[in-house]
């Protein structure tokens, strides 16, 4: 199928030496998050799921929030979730957000305790050291070292010269001074004693994977963790004067200079759909390193070198239900190239296709007659709304007798009927992006 996309190159990076390039086969993976927000949207998430399905991907991150802000953290919600996830072909690694947890102690989250809903994530999607999804796959786990027991979630996974990383990173100021939400206290906050924990550990485990990544001769390192660390670097909407990403950055910063290959950073929280290059040897982070956060803000050719071997990427997410689809090819100068996966609305594509059928003189209709054992039919008279080919598709319809159908995938198919009777057989005509109209006619011989 040929899905609408929008294809972004990530710049040249600075392999390491050696033959592993030509030696490490091509392969792709899907990148999703921020959803589904609300019940209105999780058709459309089922849609995404069944694309990504029928795509061959290798495997699928969902880099957290599998619920907006405003809806309620019952057990429910969890239950289903994993149930999404386990629907996935492939395997699943799953980066939590911050909806899933920190926010739900919001009334119209259920005011619930967060270390709550917390300690339910854990026990509901990292039971073991796999993956989820229908074929799960073997994962290292942060917790495998007794010195981090608790952070499950926090999973490792080398594929070809790659090494995949989920941190528990989550907006809503990494959960750092979470005072306050909708102008009432937070009655949860636990004087930043989970923050401080978990943020250590994730500071360790992002130097695992980048000493792992050295070790294994990788060239490339993929962080997937939810909160955009450049724009919501300091968040005061919470009650915070401290930025809750502040020492992630620099120890990411620090890691990412001395590392020869890629990295790339793929987050959601702010829903915007890009690609980009913002770390720069200033920026994110704060003017003083002493005192309140006052972050550092400069115009863009202000803000000192970029760091050229980091990369960004923001998933679709929020109302943009859509995917990415990352290209990873190791034999290639740009290691990674991404995709926006733009998925139509079935009901809005369908009205912009219209399958005709005609016969041989080009009359159109539902109906053909014929004296002959053969007919020929005519599709090309089918229209799209999309600019580009058509793709075109016949078959018999069952409960009728089977008709024999050659050059079946093209306009003009030969429709060989094997005796006196009624057949019809069905057109369906699909678009570049993957949207599809149907129309069936009757074969009077």
């Amino acid at each position: 199928m040929h899905l609408r996309s929008i294809l972004i190159p990530v710049a040249l990076a600075v392999f390491p030496a050696g033959l592993a390039a030509q030696q490490s086969p091509n392969y792709d993976i899907a990148l999703i998050g921020d959803m589904p927000y609300g019940t209105a949207n999780e058709p459309r998430y089922e849609r995404v799921i069944a694309e990504i399905n029928k795509q061959g991907v290798e495997f699928t991150a969902h880099i957290g929030d599998t619920k907006s802000g405003s809806t309620r953290c019952d057990d429910s919600h969890y239950a289903k979730t994993l149930a999404w996830f386990n629907s996935f072909e492939k395997p699943l690694l799953y980066s939590v957000g911050d909806n899933e947890w920190t926010d739900c102690m919001r009334a119209n989250n259920g005011g619930y305790n967060p270390l709550d809903r917390l300690s339910l994530i854990r026990r509901t999607y990292f039971t073991n050291n796999m993956s989820l999804g229908k074929n799960p796959i073997a994962v290292q786990r942060q917790s495998d070292d007794e010195n981090y027991a608790a952070y499950v979630e926090n999973a490792m996974l080398v594929k070809g010269p790659v090494v995949y990383v989920t941190i528990h990173m989550p907006g809503s100021n990494n959960n750092l001074e979470y005072k306050l939400t909708q102008g009432n206290p937070n009655p949860f906050y636990d004087n930043d004693r989970e923050y401080t924990s978990r943020n250590a550990a994730n500071i360790a485990w992002l130097r695992k994977a980048f000493q792992t990544a050295r070790d294994t001769k990788s060239f490339g390192v993929m962080i997937l963790a939810q909160a955009n660390i450049f724009e919501a670097f300091m968040d005061t909407t919470t009650g915070a004067t401290h930025s809750g990403f502040q020492d992630f950055v620099a120890a990411l910063r620090e890691e990412t200079v001395k590392f020869k290959g890629e990295v790339v950073l793929v987050t959601g929280d702010s829903h915007y759909m890009r690609v980009h290059k913002p770390l720069t040897e200033r920026y994110p982070a704060c003017v003083s390193q002493t005192g309140d956060c006052k972050a550092f803000d400069a115009a863009l050719d202000a803000r000192g070198n970029t760091i050229l071997n980091f990369t960004a990427v923001e998933v679709p997410g929020s109302a943009n239900v859509h995917w990415t689809l990352c290209h990873v090819r190791p034999g290639s100068r740009n290691l990674f190239n991404f995709e926006f996966m733009i998925v139509p609305d079935p009901a809005v594509a369908a009205n912009g296709i219209t399958a005709s059928i005609a016969n041989s003189n080009g009359v159109t209709g539902d109906v053909f007659e014929t004296n002959s054992n053969q007919i020929v039919l005519d599709a090309s008279g089918s229209t799209a709304s999309v600019a580009g080919p058509l793709q075109y598709s016949w078959a018999s319809v069952a409960g009728y007798p089977s008709a024999g159908i050659a050059r079946a995938d093209t306009a003009s198919p030969l429709i060989q009927l094997s005796g006196r009777g009624t057949y019809q057989v069905q057109l369906t005509v699909t678009d570049r992006t993957g949207a599809s109209s149907s129309k069936t006619a009757l074969i009077k011989y």
